[in-house]
């Protein structure tokens, strides 16, 4: 385990969401994350269920960005967005700071109560992981992203404004530092050679970008899909958004960028280099993309798979148990040569020809 990562303590949590939520949990089970601990609650109220969040050690001090982050939540569910709300509770709050006994002790910080805890709704259906890649389905993510940025046009949290979270995409550079976790030679320098094109063509003109509030975390694990009455057939469609731990202010073809490189990895409706085309031709429809995003696109999503793949490795090295970071390996590194091997005008000649053409495969 990491050393800022809440011990996994599942009898604790149960006491935590009696005493603060005045919840009697029938059914708990620990979810996937990398650095906290989120823990699925049915109830034996109606069998209602949650989602119990205990955010990690240095997140947890800046209480006023978890408190931004809930405002940004809270405004998407007012705009009529299918996402985690938190629950206030019995405090009054939605926060509560508590230390979690691991081994008979308490894991505190000098005495203080170093864990924030709360509470979420949960949201039914599965992560977009789990279900295929479709055309179909990528381009519907796509457009729900577009609708997403539309919609915190009129949000403000100047605590955001000012939050560097470690792996956004701004900082995608601070990955270097565990590049010796890498074995492969070759693996390593793939890895330079994306970060040096995302440096010279990206991060020089990133105060030209159009900035906005930014999920910064749009991919397969947080999307959550299922089949609904809504839609008279028998796919899946994008029902809700979770996990908002990584939100902050920047460019908006960010969070474009981390979704398309996402959408890479389990598409199999063909090669993996088509998958961005039909996220692009789902968030083209409601917004139109400037030269310059155009421009940083391809850098930012190759800028992308580096961290989730480095990530990855470093994590497993410090906790092979955290089998979650595993899923990228799997088909990230092939994603990330395949753009690597294509110039940018012809990576956005494939999107701009499923756009033209409409293509589904």
């Amino acid at each position: 385990m990491t050393a800022n990562r809440p011990p996994n303590n599942i009898e604790f949590a149960k006491q935590l969401a009696k005493r603060l939520y005045s919840i009697d949990t029938n059914v708990i089970k620990e979810l996937n994350s990398y650095n906290d601990r989120n823990y699925h609650l049915i109830t034996n109220q109606s069998s209602k269920e949650f989602i119990l969040k205990i955010t990690n050690k240095v997140e947890a001090k800046h209480k006023d960005e978890i408190d931004a982050i809930n405002a940004f939540i809270l405004h998407l569910h007012n705009k009529g967005f299918k996402v985690t709300v938190p629950v206030i509770n019995t405090n009054g709050d939605y926060i509560s700071y508590e230390d979690i006994p691991t081994d008979g002790e308490l894991d505190q910080i000098n005495g203080q109560k170093p864990y924030a805890v709360r509470l979420m709704e949960f949201i039914p259906g599965k992560p977009l992981r789990y279900v295929p890649f479709t055309p179909s389905l990528l381009t519907e993510c796509g457009l729900m992203l577009a609708k997403m940025t539309i919609a915190l046009k009129d949000f403000e949290a100047p605590a955001l404004k000012s939050r560097k979270f470690p792996y956004g995409v701004l900082r995608a550079l601070n990955i270097r530092k565990y590049l010796i976790d890498v074995q492969e030679v070759d693996k390593r320098q793939l890895i330079n050679e994306c970060l040096d094109q995302f440096n010279e063509s990206v991060l020089s003109i990133v105060h030209e970008l159009r900035h906005t509030y930014i999920h910064d975390d749009y991919n397969e694990f947080n999307i959550i899909v299922g089949k609904d009455s809504e839609h008279r057939d028998d796919e899946y469609h994008m029902t809700g958004l979770i996990d908002f731990g990584d939100v902050e202010y920047g460019p908006r073809v960010f969070d474009l960028a981390v979704y398309l490189a996402h959408s890479m990895l389990w598409f199999t409706a063909g090669p993996q280099i088509l998958a961005p085309g039909f996220g692009i031709k789902g968030y083209t429809q409601l917004i139109e993309m400037d030269s310059n995003e155009l421009d940083v696109l391809y850098y930012s999503i190759k800028a992308r798979l580096c961290q989730s793949l480095v990530n990855g490795v470093h994590t497993i090295r410090l906790d092979p148990s955290n089998t979650y970071v595993f899923s990228s390996q799997e088909t990230g590194w092939s994603a990330l040569r395949a753009l690597h091997e294509c110039q940018p005008k012809d990576l956005i000649k494939k999107c701009l020809k499923i756009l033209e053409y409409n293509l589904e495969l």
